[in-house]
């Protein structure tokens, strides 16, 4: 480290990393943006304008072979994440790498077998049990859980707001958010029981927009509501936990409402932002910021695929994850999401689509 400060490159600078990790390790006191990696040299040199790093370059080789680097954030394409954690582990770098995995079984047994066989401090990047608003729910959730218990999470987006490569890869090539997306709500749900779903059952579209059923040990069963086919002027996200006749109501990373058997309700509200406003207020105001931001939306941006300047942003976990795991360097402490638990949602997605291809509920198996 260089003056007590971290020093971070980043590798794969797309819409996703322009608009989270690097204002977030840009804005961290003790992290210090020195590289930047990208095949697109024209958004390296407006990166380089905006944050001033040390360097850029489109050699990803070139991060690793820098000794004054403390740490590799990849968010990169998930094809392309095996050699940026060879060449960490060659390097013997500390990697943050975006999720999934790999959407490829074989990549992800070699990233296993990789990690054990060389460790390094590695973390992957599932944000949402790091917001606050989760880190509340599963506090209420370990209080009270009692009994048969049922989870209900929606996470539907819209597609038209996707980067065009995004977009091609799903509705064209056919990739599957189930991969792409819903892992984040696999890895999220297994947090917050502290258990491994035993068997799944999808019903859907397929790729994208579906009802995916998860069946957990301990009376627990969940149901994901995954999708692209709502619009982003509606919250995309929604915790609904019922146990012990209570209910545990997250709202999109704003409000949080604990409604007891007897009545008694709590309720938990949380910042978010709108540009260079912050606001703490009802999720009903939240929604009509939202409904703003898609009406603002034109076709200039569309064809841009960008819009994060413009967004409601509510607080998901990501400056916190970043932060866990540059104390799991400096304290040389295990990662709190490591390469098993990064695998661990991946089955679960794999079992969700093979239940869809088949029309039958899947045994999940690691």
């Amino acid at each position: 480290m260089k003056d007590g400060m971290m020093q971070v490159g980043v590798v794969g600078c797309g819409g996703f990393c322009c608009g989270n990790h690097l204002p977030n390790i840009h804005n961290h006191p003790k992290m210090h943006l020195r590289a930047l990696c990208d095949l697109n040299q024209e958004s390296l040199q407006e990166l380089q304008r905006q944050y001033r790093p040390e360097y850029i370059s489109t050699d990803y080789k070139k991060i690793f072979r820098d000794p004054e680097i403390d740490l590799v954030v990849c968010a990169t394409k998930p094809d392309f994440r095996l050699p940026i954690m060879e060449a960490a582990v060659a390097a013997g770098k500390p990697l943050f790498v975006e999720k999934p995995l790999s959407c490829s079984r074989e990549e992800t047994e070699q990233m296993r077998f990789l990690l054990r066989s060389s460790p390094i401090p590695f973390m992957v990047g599932f944000n949402r049990p790091f917001s606050p608003l989760m880190q509340d729910a599963a506090r209420y959730y370990r209080q009270l859980r009692k009994g048969e218990t049922t989870i209900v999470y929606r996470i539907v987006g819209e597609a038209i707001l996707w980067p065009k490569s995004h977009y091609e890869a799903v509705m064209v090539r056919r990739e599957s958010t189930i991969i792409h997306e819903a892992t984040h709500i696999f890895n999220l749900l297994d947090w917050l029981t502290g258990l491994r779903p035993q068997r799944v059952y999808t019903a859907g579209g397929g790729n994208t927009n579906n009802i995916i059923t998860l069946e957990y040990p301990e009376d627990i069963t969940a149901v994901v509501i995954a999708g692209d086919n709502s619009s982003a002027g509606f919250p995309k996200e929604y915790l609904e936990i019922n146990t012990d006749y209570t209910t545990i109501a997250g709202y999109c990373f704003c409000e949080l409402v604990v409604v007891g058997k007897e009545g008694e309700c709590q309720r938990h509200r949380y910042p978010y932002s709108v540009g260079t406003q912050t606001f703490t207020s009802s999720r009903q105001e939240m929604e009509e910021r939202l409904v703003r931001f898609r009406s603002s939306v034109t076709q200039a941006d569309l064809d841009y695929g960008y819009y994060y300047d413009k967004q409601v942003h509510v607080d998901k976990g990501h400056y916190a994850e970043l932060e866990a795991f540059r104390q799991c360097v400096l304290n040389k402490t295990h990662s709190p999401i490591d390469v098993e638990l990064g695998a661990s949602a991946n089955y679960t997605a794999w079992a969700a689509i093979e239940a869809w291809e088949k029309k039958q509920a899947q045994d999940i198996i690691a």
